[in-house]
């Protein structure tokens, strides 16, 4: 069995009563669980979920 790095990329739109983005993100990585699990093939060594702040595209007025 040999050691590979697979990178994933995942979008995730939610609905919050939060006021701020940095609160939604906040209480997603402190409360929020996203799951990998081994398969019979594939054991999990260690996952990482990488955050980031993005705003969202479909509200900005771009001149049109």
């Amino acid at each position: 069995m040999k050691t590979q790095e697979i990178f994933f990329i995942v979008r995730i739109e939610v609905y919050s009563t939060h006021a701020l983005i940095d609160q939604t993100l906040q209480e997603m990585e402190s409360t929020s669980r996203f799951l990998m699990t081994n398969t019979p093939n594939v054991k999990v060594v260690h996952a990482e979920i990488l955050t980031t702040k993005i705003r969202n595209l479909k509200n900005n007025n771009h001149g049109a």
